[in-house]
């Protein structure tokens, strides 16, 4: 990666001084380092004190990405938003090559602490990762968890890291155009006005219309620990619209789970996407036999069968789903 250099505005210079100008006259210990920002922990950190409560070391949405990816032994991952590092501990345990980019100075800094804590190897980078300088590099899967729906341009940063990679996870909260379905905990803040459903901002995207709902995250950024966007909001994109929109971007083969639509906090899903190209995938000349078993169907059925035929027993068995040359590096 290219380095960056950028200055501190005024107010970070101050913080930063005093911050690292200080000094402490207690006795070494790991701990000391979890207190530093002690209030400000979302993650629970086994063997550490007055950390958070969110178990992200055992993770269900990853361990549902690794069985479906098949195991990322040797694969190189680019994490967008690490929060606390849990994931990106996940990851690395499973043998990923990982480079986690967070831009929260807290946050980023409770990494640091996290990875000296547990001997992690994977690298973090402080950055804002809407704008990540990875021009050169290719990664087998992008990991974005809890970051799509804090962003001010949801579809500037799904073009942008599509373009390097050939999997998506994301786990996001989505808009829900059946009111009637949210929770009553989100109701009550659709009341107050946090989304504002009467003005949508549509995108384009190639043709493509993309309806997004801006949300305000109020009170939410008084917490010491908030590590949700920048700004004082965002926009959260329409499932159908979402979907169709990495279906736009190339990622045919997309896998949804964990799908909570009264989520107290919002609808909200993860999902897997996977490049597939069916015409290759279908090729006499590279899969005969399934040529002979599903080109005849209409494409829009011999595309599912196909998908469904590489998801089930495929991969399995070492078929490829697209041409490995069709990104540019």
């Amino acid at each position: 990666m290219k380095s960056i250099t950028r200055s501190l505005n005024s107010t970070e210079e101050k913080y930063f001084e005093n911050f690292l100008t200080s000094y402490t006259k207690l006795e070494p210990h790991e701990q000391n380092s979890f207190d530093l920002f002690k209030g400000s922990w979302s993650t629970k950190i086994f063997g550490a004190q007055d950390t958070g409560r969110f178990d992200g070391f055992n993770d269900e949405r990853i361990k549902w990405l690794l069985d479906e990816l098949g195991g990322i032994k040797g694969k190189k991952i680019l994490e967008l938003g690490p929060l606390e590092g849990a994931h990106t501990y996940m990851l690395e345990r499973a043998g990923g090559d990982v480079v986690s980019i967070e831009g929260n100075h807290g946050a980023f800094l409770r990494c640091l602490i996290v990875k000296n804590f547990l001997g992690l190897k994977s690298k973090f980078l402080l950055g804002d990762f809407s704008n990540p300088d990875i021009s050169g590099d290719k990664f087998d899967t992008v990991v974005a968890s809890g970051v799509l729906y804090h962003m001010e341009d949801p579809i500037a940063l799904l073009e942008k890291v599509s373009s390097k990679t050939d999997n998506l996870f994301i786990w996001t909260h989505y808009f829900e155009e059946d009111l009637e379905r949210w929770s009553s905990v989100a109701k009550r803040e659709i009341e107050d006005g946090k989304w504002d459903i009467d003005n949508p901002k549509f995108f384009d995207v190639n043709g493509l219309s993309v309806k997004t709902i801006r949300q305000d995250y109020g009170k939410a950024k008084r917490w010491s620990g908030f590590c949700g966007g920048s700004s004082s909001f965002s926009y959260w994109i329409c499932k159908k619209d979402l979907l169709a929109l990495i279906r736009k971007l190339g990622f045919a083969n997309i896998r949804i789970n964990f799908d909570k639509v009264d989520h107290q906090n919002g609808p909200c899903f993860a999902l897997i996407a996977s490049r597939f190209d069916v015409e290759y995938y279908l090729d006499p000349k590279i899969n005969p036999d399934l040529h002979n078993t599903f080109n005849s169907f209409p494409f829009a059925e011999r595309e599912l069968r196909a998908i469904e035929h590489y998801n089930v027993y495929g991969r399995k068995e070492g078929r490829v789903p697209f041409p490995t040359n069709h990104i540019q590096k």
